[in-house]
């Protein structure tokens, strides 16, 4: 009798266990949100052409940041983009990118705020376009619009 009851219980944990498994595969995807949505933004903000091959701190990796964003490795350009603001804490455009690719990465926090901060940099440096692209980006997240 004792392995009809063992034969239960084995039974019992093992359906136990694969239900709890697949709650947390799902429950992993939801909050990671693999496959939820399209990428929201295809391409990062370029700088204008005079800035590309101007010296100075945070342009390498901003670049780099621009040219792992285009080719998809959105890791890598947070980690550029982050390079470049250490060097410039208020660039604008530098936020602007970060906030975009966490928002690809469906990291809403982190980009709302990086995308306010944009925006209330280019208010300062009076740069009006800048900042109605950050609104419309906001918006856009809000709306979880397809690829543009």
């Amino acid at each position: 009798m004792p392995n009809l009851e063992t034969g239960n219980l084995l039974t019992w944990v093992g359906a136990i266990a694969l239900i709890g498994g697949f709650a947390l595969v799902v429950m992993r995807w939801a909050y990671i949100g693999s496959g939820s949505r399209t990428l929201l933004f295809a391409a990062p903000l370029e700088l204008p052409p005079e800035l590309v091959t101007a010296d100075g701190l945070g342009f390498l990796p901003f670049a780099q940041g621009c040219a792992a964003f285009r080719q998809g490795e959105l890791p890598q350009a947070i980690a550029h983009f982050s390079a470049a603001l250490q060097a410039v804490p208020d660039w604008a455009i530098a936020h602007h990118n970060l906030g975009r690719a966490q928002a690809n990465l469906k990291q809403d926090n982190a980009a709302v705020r990086r995308l306010v901060r944009a925006g209330e940099l280019y208010l300062e440096a009076g740069d009006v376009s800048g900042y109605a692209q950050v609104k419309a980006d906001l918006e856009y997240m809000r709306g979880e619009q397809p690829s543009r």
